[in-house]
């Protein structure tokens, strides 16, 4: 009976979204949201060949493209870490092999007698995962590496290494991936390898950061450098990794960090936008979810490429994966995870343009779907308006995440900060250009509920709480780092929500047209390198008058 009605109800209530470049086609009796590669991409096979590019059929390229504003270039003159790594996955034995020739630069200032690393695979030891360091060399002469404390190590040098200097280390090592859902670990056959480099700590105020990994947010801090990464996977499996890959080596210049994943039976979407290629990965259960990424990724690069400078990479790569459920995606330079819904792609297949009505009702009746839809809102039974309202957020949550982790290749990849000790100064501007995209690019969506509005209101809230008017527990606190969550986690996820309403604040008061291009400059003045809170603070204090708005925000 429950399922009759519900499809009576979407019958009565299914309505489509909008793309922000009104990519629309007609289904039935109803306008759905189509993608915008839809008719100039193909999915494709995965290649047998390891390390080998995908391949795909688009439609050419116009003959004189327009290409847009010049892409955002390091200018920083700051010498850069050279990683050259040779990596080979066993699945057999769950293990990557790695070879890492890492030519480090002392830039602390200081002369160095050893080098601090972070080790964030030693994390997932209650997991079965598994660091073991075979062989660190400087110059042929063998060192060793010691634990400091639980992820973080270092290397005693042999010869004082002088400010301004650098050296070569050869390192040899062992992961044993555990079987997890998450960003590093495998399932099935699908294996991610987030953070899985030894990197070097940053060095401040004359000691090194000792920063042990912790499972909430994203706890890590690393600094711009290039990657020179070959991948050897087993016959059958694709890679999806940062950087491009060229005569097969992944190149990955001017970035914080390096990742990758490898699976088996992937498909790839492959489309170009102005300059930078999108790649899409994905298992046949979730190809209409594919579509819909592909176009978000579209979306948001037109959108943040004019709102805060353009991508400076040649590709993005996107990977429909397992990852934690209260994750949704994870971001790494050139490269995002993003948490698949199997169940669901029949309604991204529909809304795609794909499905028309009568199937949709079909498959609804014919299967035993978890779809997560209430039954009731305010004690009421749904109506179809408010079923219409569910499902547009259902299947437009995958595009706000996408947009989301679009937003890190800016907050977190471009621009640095320590996301241990400040984690909102990238995820309070991911979570406020995500709210921007959804009023942007899908209008039907509430603002009041998933654009700009609701940001404003919970900068009024905090305002309201500072100012004693309303009642209640604050719990987010842009002054903590991830440890002090420690006992309370779930409080962290509302850092995001704090630092994306400072922005909103700044967004009201000084009018979008000045707030661009402010956000402009701000990428601009702290890319490729890392930000404080005092640098934001005295930023920001040069574009309007927020002393009262720090004041109640930190």
């Amino acid at each position: 009976m429950k399922k009759t009605i519900l499809s009576l109800l979407l019958a009565a209530a299914i309505l489509s979204t909008t793309a922000c470049q009104s990519n629309q086609t007609t289904n039935t009796s109803l306008t759905t949201r189509t993608t915008a590669q839809q008719t100039t991409t193909a999915s494709i096979e995965p290649t047998t060949e390891s390390t080998q590019a995908p391949t795909t059929e688009t439609t050419a390229a116009p003959s004189n493209p327009v290409i847009g504003p010049q892409k955002l270039s390091n200018q920083t003159q700051r010498a850069k870490n050279q990683y050259n790594m040779d990596v080979k996955l066993d699945t057999e034995k769950h293990q990557l092999n790695v070879t890492q020739k890492l030519k480090y630069v002392n830039n602390t200032g200081a002369d160095l007698d050893e080098i601090y690393f972070n080790a964030i695979p030693a994390a997932y030891s209650k997991n079965g995962g598994k660091v073991s360091f075979e062989s660190i060399q400087v110059m042929g002469k063998e060192l060793s590496m010691t634990n400091v404390k639980e992820t973080v190590y270092k290397v005693k040098l042999d010869t004082q290494l002088k400010k301004g200097d650098s050296l070569d280390l050869d390192m040899q090592y062992t992961l044993t991936v555990p079987e997890i859902p998450n960003r590093y670990g495998y399932v099935k056959e699908c294996y991610n390898f987030g953070n899985f480099i030894a990197t070097p700590a940053l060095y401040e105020n004359g000691k090194w950061l000792v920063q042990p990994y912790i499972d909430i947010g994203d706890a890590f801090y690393t600094e711009i450098s290039d990657y020179r990464v070959k991948i050897d996977v087993p016959e059958g499996y694709t890679v999806c990794a940062s950087g491009t890959l060229k005569d097969g080596i992944y190149e990955a210049n001017d970035m914080r960090d390096f990742a990758f994943s490898a699976a088996k039976d992937l498909k790839v979407l492959t489309a170009k936008h102005e300059d930078c290629n999108i790649h899409v990965y994905y298992s046949e259960a979730c190809q209409y979810q594919a579509e819909t990424v592909m176009k978000s990724a579209k979306e948001s690069l037109e959108l943040f490429n004019k709102t805060l400078g353009k991508y400076p990479y040649e590709s993005l790569s996107l990977l429909l994966c397992s990852v934690a459920d209260d994750i949704g995606g994870m971001e790494y330079p050139g490269m995002i995870l993003l948490q698949t819904h199997n169940n669901q792609d029949f309604l991204y297949k529909y809304m795609n343009g794909h499905l028309s009505e009568d199937e949709l009702l079909k498959t609804i009746e014919n299967d035993d779907l978890e779809l997560g839809l209430p039954s009731r809102i305010d004690g009421k039974p749904l109506s179809a308006d408010d079923l219409k309202k569910e499902i547009l957020t259902m299947t437009s949550n995958l595009d706000i995440c996408t947009a989301h982790e679009i937003a890190h290749q800016w907050f977190y990849g471009i621009v640095g900060n320590d996301e241990i000790r400040h984690a909102w100064l990238d995820e309070g501007f991911a979570r406020f250009f995500d709210h921007y995209y959804a009023e942007k690019c899908i209008p039907e969506l509430d603002s009041e509920r998933f654009g700009i509005g609701d940001l404003i209101g919970v900068n009024q809230y905090y305002t309201d709480h500072y100012n004693g008017i309303a009642n209640g527990e604050v719990y987010a606190d842009l002054n903590k780092s991830l440890y002090d969550y420690r006992t309370q986690p779930m409080d962290y996820w509302d850092i995001y929500e704090k630092g994306a309403a400072l922005l909103a604040k700044f967004y009201y008061d000084l009018g979008e047209e000045a707030f661009v291009k402010a956000m402009k400059e701000y990428v601009q003045t702290f890319a490729f390198t890392e930000v404080d809170p005092e640098e934001f603070k005295e930023f920001w204090s040069k574009k309007g008058n927020f002393e009262e708005v720090f004041k109640i925000y930190f």
